[in-house]
């Protein structure tokens, strides 16, 4: 089986860089009142694509366990994505700084220089986070988002990280969704829908993964299949606005024709999109 098995396409007519949610959060499902409470409740807000509301959880957390890694990494993550990066590079250095020998915050420390334009150290401190046998899979997905960051034609290299991370984590849906979410904002948008649905297909009620893969199709003039996926956001997610304007932006351009295609006839030209992108990245023999 591979990644295409899990995309959904229908072609029924009307289909029953930022994706942060701007109306208000609503309340986790169960009110948190300890450390791994707050922290699961920012887990939930984040990838409902709250992530105002999933970086408070992740600070009450740290208030709790100064030592909870996760919750550090994912606030600065958080924070990176909602593109607070003064805030961002506050807490990445602050974390670096006070735990030399936790690697998962050079990683993190990395991400965010790298989002702020200084890839050479961003890249030197990802070197020590990968290096010296380190089985973080989340070092390897910071480390190829860098990679698409410092030059396109580093793609194949990028996803070899992000397979190896899938490797390496005890959840895989994970470094999928990672994988998905940095290659769309690298534009490649038919290589960030292949690992989207397959994180979709590990986590079915994560909305924030369906925003993504919406995009994805958004992006690839598949306006049908995009509302299908924003639709997915709404049912699982009713509060957020950016589904329903996305939708609203796809129910413009929608053609005609493209409502007569059946769902293999989609299937097959979303595959030739995906095998265009692979020959792009196959290794080449060096001419001399």
């Amino acid at each position: 089986m591979d990644r295409f098995d899990w995309l959904e396409l229908d072609s029924a007519a009307g289909i029953a860089a930022h994706r942060e949610s701007t109306s208000p959060a609503p309340p986790p499902r169960a009110m948190p009142t300890d450390g791994p409470s707050f922290y699961r409740a920012g887990r939930e807000m984040r990838y409902a694509g709250h992530f105002k509301a999933a970086t408070d959880f992740y600070r009450k957390a740290i208030g709790f366990d100064e030592r909870n890694y996760g919750a550090w990494v994912e606030l600065i993550d958080t924070l990176v994505r909602a593109g607070r990066m003064q805030e961002a590079d506050t807490l990445s250095r602050e974390a670096n700084d006070n735990y030399k020998l936790v690697r998962l915050f050079y990683a993190a420390r990395a991400l965010v220089l790298a989002h702020m334009g200084n890839m050479p150290e961003a890249m030197a401190l990802s070197d020590v986070s990968v290096d010296a046998g380190d089985r973080s899979w989340y070092s390897r997905c910071v480390r190829g988002e860098l990679l698409l960051k410092a030059d396109a034609s580093f793609r194949f290299e990028a996803l070899k990280m992000y397979e190896e991370a899938q490797s390496l984590a005890q959840s895989p849906w994970e470094p999928a969704f990672y994988a998905g979410w940095s290659l769309l904002d690298a534009h490649q948008y038919a290589l960030a829908a292949s690992y989207l649905t397959e994180a979709a297909h590990l986590n079915a009620r994560a909305p924030l993964i369906w925003l993504c893969l919406g995009d994805c199709f958004k992006a690839l003039k598949f306006y049908d299949q995009a509302i299908f996926y924003y639709q997915r956001v709404s049912e699982l997610e009713p509060t957020s606005d950016l589904a329903v304007k996305r939708q609203k932006e796809c129910g413009s351009l929608v053609f005609g024709l493209m409502r007569v295609f059946r769902s293999r006839d989609l299937h097959a030209r979303w595959r030739r999109e995906y095998e265009k992108a692979l020959q792009q990245l196959e290794p080449q023999d060096n001419d001399y």
